[in-house]
């Protein structure tokens, strides 16, 4: 993995700040593009733009890669223009003069899809783009900027000349070296100026590092493996196929030395300066993505301190989905790490009944607990809340917080109409949590003798065999 999001160290970064360079995954920043307003994603922090990095941040090292180049010229659009060379070779052979406009024609619509392929890479996209997508009307442009390079480079190499043999040798090696860099420069900027300064290039594979010369190495190689192709099958095909084999595999393994300088750009992207394409996930609705956005935020902001707005972020979102649950937790969860006494003695009990009514007492009882710990037992004034917390709390196996919650009810609220199965969830927590069945045997009679209607008659007497069971098993 790259960049690590700097809030979740497990997680690939995605976003990038432009303002204070902090990295986040797609958890901080939930939604897509259109989720934003003017589609721009900004930071939290500091209200700048974010830049999309997950292409490149997930780009594996360009080696590791072998296998996903030569898959990539295999896919439709490159087969298409590999097609489309063979078709013109077989064509060239019976059209005499004419032949040469076709061959100019079809090298410029070759070099335009080579051009594209190392542009859309460097800039995250890792489908080839299709036949389509190169008849941009720029193939013209590009036939003639490539000609232009030609010329420039054939025009240096006369100046050389006349510096002797010697000079001529240095001057063919770094023309060899640079030629990788020269291409990627035109694909990314369109710029023959860019491409042919040597300067420009020089600084380029300083950007790339060491991993340029390897790309140098493999592009040389495979753009040799037609050469070596054609003796392997003179002989062996009719005469009129072998030039548009020829023309398929050169075009071929064209497209898979593009796909190699177009990879190794995506993998150097932000210090190249490209534009990344967005890797963008789904469309949210807009209540869903306010939700995750404010959960996301208030998370954020409360790592870097700064409580109130989180706060504000929190409440704002429970004006308008009051019932969520991970809103609610959230909330109280900030409440317990801003240690703010005041508002959880006012507001904790509501949070922790508004669990309760969501059908999510177990959390009301882990956020109790939690309470509990770092600031004491929370009063809580209602019966039935104090039961049914009492109740979850049971259920987890936390006897003593759950004894303290409901031990006094029956003084405290001697009208409370659940004291029966109160009365029941108070023996089951001395028998269960501290063994003292004596304790649970009378509170079982209390409750036989003190509602004999009750709908708990039925548990309170199987508790009963329960407990006369574990007493005759007891030695005398």
């Amino acid at each position: 993995m790259g960049t690590a999001c700097h809030y979740h160290s497990a997680a690939p970064a995605v976003w990038q700040c432009t303002g204070c360079s902090k990295d986040y995954c797609g958890d901080c920043v939930p939604g897509a593009v259109d989720n934003y307003y003017q589609s721009t994603p900004k930071c939290v922090l500091c209200n700048k733009r974010l830049e999309n990095v997950g292409a490149s941040n997930k780009a594996k090292p360009f080696w590791q890669m072998a296998p996903f180049y030569f898959r990539y010229a295999f896919s439709a659009g490159p087969l298409t223009i590999s097609a489309i060379c063979a078709v013109a070779a077989l064509a060239m052979t019976g059209l005499g003069f004419l032949s040469i406009f076709v061959f100019v024609a079809t090298l410029a619509v070759v070099m335009r899809y080579n051009l594209l392929v190392i542009e859309k890479l460097a800039a995250g996209q890792l489908q080839a783009p299709s036949f389509g997508d190169a008849q941009d009307g720029r193939s013209a442009a590009v036939f003639a900027k490539v000609i232009g390079m030609i010329l420039v480079a054939g025009g240096a190499g006369v100046l050389f000349a006349m510096l002797g043999e010697g000079a001529v040798q240095v001057y063919s090696i770094a023309l060899s070296l640079l030629a990788p860099a020269a291409m990627i420069v035109l694909a990314l900027e369109h710029s023959m100026r860019a491409a042919v300064n040597p300067l420009k290039l020089l600084h380029f594979t300083l950007i790339i590092g060491w991993p340029y010369w390897l790309l140098w190495l493999s592009t040389s190689a495979v753009s040799a493996a037609p050469a070596l192709l054609l003796p392997a099958v003179v002989g062996k095909l009719p005469v009129w196929l072998l030039l548009p084999l020829v023309a398929f595999v050169t075009s071929y393994f064209s497209i898979v030395t593009s796909a190699m300088m177009g990879y190794i750009c995506l993998t150097r992207q932000r210090k190249l300066g490209v534009a990344a394409q967005v890797e963008d996930e789904e469309f949210l609705e807009a209540l869903e993505f306010d939700r995750l956005k404010a959960l996301a935020d208030a998370g954020i902001l409360l790592r870097e301190g700064r409580h109130e707005e989180a706060r504000k972020t929190l409440v704002t979102v429970l004006r308008q989905q009051p019932d969520d649950i991970a809103l609610n937790e959230r909330y109280y969860r900030l409440l317990l790490a801003t240690d703010d006494k005041k508002a959880l003695r006012e507001l904790g009990p509501h949070l922790l009944e508004r669990f309760v009514k969501l059908n999510q007492a177990h959390k009301a009882a882990e956020l109790y607990l939690a309470t509990t710990r770092s600031h004491g037992a929370p009063t809580i004034d209602k019966s039935l809340l104090r039961h049914q917390i009492a109740e979850a709390l049971y259920r987890q196996r936390q006897f003593k917080p759950a004894l303290a919650l409901i031990n006094n009810l029956h003084k405290e609220d001697p009208h409370y109409t659940r004291l029966d199965s109160a009365y029941l969830l108070l023996a089951k927590i001395y028998m269960d949590g501290f063994n003292r069945t004596d304790n649970s045997r009378k509170l079982l009679a209390f409750v036989r003798s003190k509602f004999p209607k009750s709908a708990v008659l039925g548990e309170v007497k199987q508790l009963e065999t329960i407990l006369a069971a574990e007493k005759d098993t007891q030695p005398a």
